[in-house]
């Protein structure tokens, strides 16, 4: 009979025990880390949903109408002046934009989309009223390949960010 003091090595048992914790452990891993361009896609679309929402209070509190110029890689806010639209300038929160490197804009008015150029930085398209309504519109953000965020914004300013697989 063999003892224990003399057994050496480790069972096929304890070896599969052993590589089913490290599985588990791995995959919580992974499910807590997530997709880093997902998440990037997630945040950009929530800090643009909560600009917009924020020109949209400041419209309201300062009797002053606003509006969003998009383009393909990024995004600035413009003012109604005496002499028409201006970009704001001058302002940490309503700065330009420009999205991280990867990630684009399309831009949906009326269900229709709109074809997005560089020349676009000197237009708006979406407008905010000094009364909180806005131009009903979609912008996706997308990545190109795996992901699109959709934010929606109705014509009182209610949005909603969905999150869909390309």
């Amino acid at each position: 009979m063999i003892s224990i003091a003399q057994q050496r090595g480790f069972t096929l048992v304890e070896i599969v025990v052993v590589m089913v914790i490290f599985a588990i452990i791995v995959t919580m891993a992974t499910i807590s880390i997530g997709d880093p361009q997902m998440k990037r896609l997630q945040q950009n679309s929530e800090r643009v949903a909560t600009l917009i929402q924020l020109a949209k209070e400041q419209a309201i509190f300062n009797s002053q109408d606003y509006a969003l110029s998009v383009w393909e890689s990024g995004y600035a806010f413009y003012i109604l002046r005496e002499n028409g639209w201006t970009p704001v300038s001058n302002d940490r929160i309503f700065r330009q934009r420009d999205l991280p490197d990867g990630l684009a804009f399309n831009l949906y008015l009326d269900d229709i989309k709109v074809i997005l150029t560089q020349e676009d930085k000197k237009k708006p398209q979406v407008f905010i009223t000094s009364d909180g309504e806005i131009s009903p519109f979609r912008l996706d953000i997308t990545d190109r390949r795996d992901w699109r965020f959709e934010i929606e914004f109705d014509e009182i300013g209610e949005f909603a960010i969905n999150s869909v697989s390309v």
